[in-house]
């Protein structure tokens, strides 16, 4: 049994590179059974939160885009050692060793956007590329998505029953809706008629500052790429150690 503790980050339409300002602490539970001293199962629950602006990015700071989402995973995944790393009290078994895992996840996200007022919107509901225009056919996305996680560590003994590590973990996401962002800017004054103003101020923030709108059918985000998130943390693990009736010979 152990915990992962560190911070979470994004990559995607608003994040062409990572922004480390933008990093948010990351918290995982996770359970493992070593089937050998090779292969290990590990169940894992993790939160963490993304975000991303586009005021981050000179190329990007017209669009004025921003997002904010809280991310729950639950999966599984496989770690194989690259060093013998023990099951039980009589094999021989070495006191580190580097690994890599992967596997798959479900996770659920929902992407915000604050107001004026300093409140947060749930940018789903607003359908900010026209999900929810009359005559659209296009479908507002779930925020309940699977994902493949993988990534790589390394992990030590303090005591026999104590571990610590250090991992670098990744997400490939089938979404490309994590910050919101994908296709092409709806009519805004169809928006305007149909939503409200509010509506196509949050699909074009750019005219809250003023800047004028953007004609519809450009691209608001690029859809031939999805997004992807990142956890990387310190993990603390305490192993129940099998006592084998018969020595090793």
């Amino acid at each position: 049994m152990g915990i992962l503790v560190g911070g979470g980050n994004y990559f995607g339409d608003l994040a062409p590179e990572i922004v480390l300002k933008e990093t948010h602490p990351a918290l995982g539970l996770f359970y493992k059974y070593h089937h050998s001293r090779y292969y290990t199962s590990r169940y894992q629950f993790a939160y963490t939160k993304v975000s991303g602006n586009d005021k981050n990015f000179a190329a990007n700071a017209y669009r004025s885009l921003s997002f904010e989402s809280n991310i729950f995973e639950l999966g599984y995944s496989g770690e194989f050692n690259f060093r013998g790393y023990g099951a039980n009290s009589n094999q021989r078994e070495e006191s580190s060793t580097s690994y890599v895992f992967g596997g798959f996840n479900l996770f659920m996200f929902n992407p915000t956007a604050e107001l004026p007022s300093g409140d947060r919107i749930e940018l789903r509901d607003i359908g900010t590329e026209g999900q929810k225009l009359k005559g659209k056919t296009k479908k507002t996305y779930s925020t309940i998505q699977p994902n493949i996680s993988f990534g790589l560590g390394y992990k030590f003994n303090v005591k026999k029953t104590t571990v610590i590590g250090i991992e670098f973990g990744f997400r490939k996401l089938f979404t490309d809706y994590l910050d919101d962002t994908k296709g092409a800017y709806p009519d805004y004054q169809m928006m305007v008629n149909k939503q409200g103003v509010g509506a196509a101020e949050l699909s074009q923030p750019q005219t809250t500052q003023g800047k004028p709108v953007i004609p519809a059918g450009t691209m608001r985000g690029d859809n031939h790429l999805n997004d992807w998130y990142f956890i990387t943390g310190i993990t603390i693990s305490f192993r129940n150690i099998l006592r084998d009736p018969c020595p090793s010979m």
